[in-house]
């Protein structure tokens, strides 16, 4: 028991001296080496200043992509505030290497059972800096598409040292409903006579997406008959659908043809 109380002096030191250590702010310096793709790799000093406990849990990067360095903000954990040591290196002329080139990877999606996508997705960015002009390889990114209207993420290969490292697209995924509606055709090209159809509507039937329900009516559909298409001697003619809402699909026009009567 004699020896406990040194013991346990001891070590309160030791913790305290370590408290205070850590306590204390550091600057360090890391090697970092630079990827600039068929080129040699040049390395530059990433410094790093702050608390020591802050420091102690940080681990700085071995590699960075010359497109990160040129163009993405330095990012740090709390406590730490960091900077690239640009002397001695070709900043400027390295970064001149950067193009920008438009990419969009193959896409593969998979929806859920009873969907399909509302429009097609859209790409929010497909533009990527990179060093040369070299051809990227062909990249297939699976993606699994939720109901609605989401931004999806595609990671693009690490290897590949572009900047922004990722790419975002758009899209929405509904189920999709039955509807119709009823129609009385305008009818154009009817010069000094009226004229009767049989029967006098058509019924315009198609698919709607369940989130836009709301968002049709009988207005935003348009049926016309052409008579000035017609030949002596006929008594059919055939309705068109002239306008339609974007987003339903599957649209028929029941029926297909209708009689008519000239009436002078």
């Amino acid at each position: 028991m004699r020896w406990l109380l040194p013991i346990i002096s001891f070590l309160a030191a030791v913790t305290l001296w370590l408290l205070i250590k850590l306590d204390q702010r550091y600057k360090v310096t890391h090697s970092v080496v630079v990827r600039t793709g068929e080129m040699a790799s040049p390395s530059i000093n990433l410094e790093a200043e702050g608390i020591g406990y802050s420091l102690l849990f940080w681990r700085p990067p071995d590699t960075v992509s010359l497109a990160r360095l040129c163009l993405a903000p330095l990012t740090a954990p709390s406590g730490v505030t960091v900077r690239w040591d640009m002397s001695g290196v070709q900043h400027a002329g390295l970064c001149k290497l950067l193009r920008l080139r438009t990419y969009r990877p193959t896409l593969r999606w998979i929806l859920p059972e009873g969907t399909d996508f509302v429009e097609s997705p859209r790409w929010l960015t497909d533009s990527v800096w990179a060093p040369g002009e070299e051809k990227f390889p062909p990249f297939e990114y699976e993606l699994v598409a939720q109901v609605g209207r989401h931004v999806y993420p595609i990671p693009l290969p690490s290897g590949w040292d572009v900047y922004p490292e990722t790419l975002k697209v758009e899209a929405e995924v509904s189920r999709y409903v039955f509807a119709s509606v009823a129609l009385r055709p305008r009818i154009e090209g009817a010069k000094g006579y009226k004229v009767r159809l049989n029967p006098e509507k058509v019924e315009v039937s198609f698919w709607v997406p369940e989130s836009h329900m709301k968002r049709w009516s009988p207005a935003d559909f348009e049926v016309v008959v052409y008579m000035h298409k017609l030949l002596p001697g006929d008594t059919t003619v055939y309705p068109e659908l002239i306008k339609r809402p974007p987003f339903v699909r599957q649209v028929r026009v029941i029926p297909s043809s209708l009689n008519f009567i000239q009436i002078y």
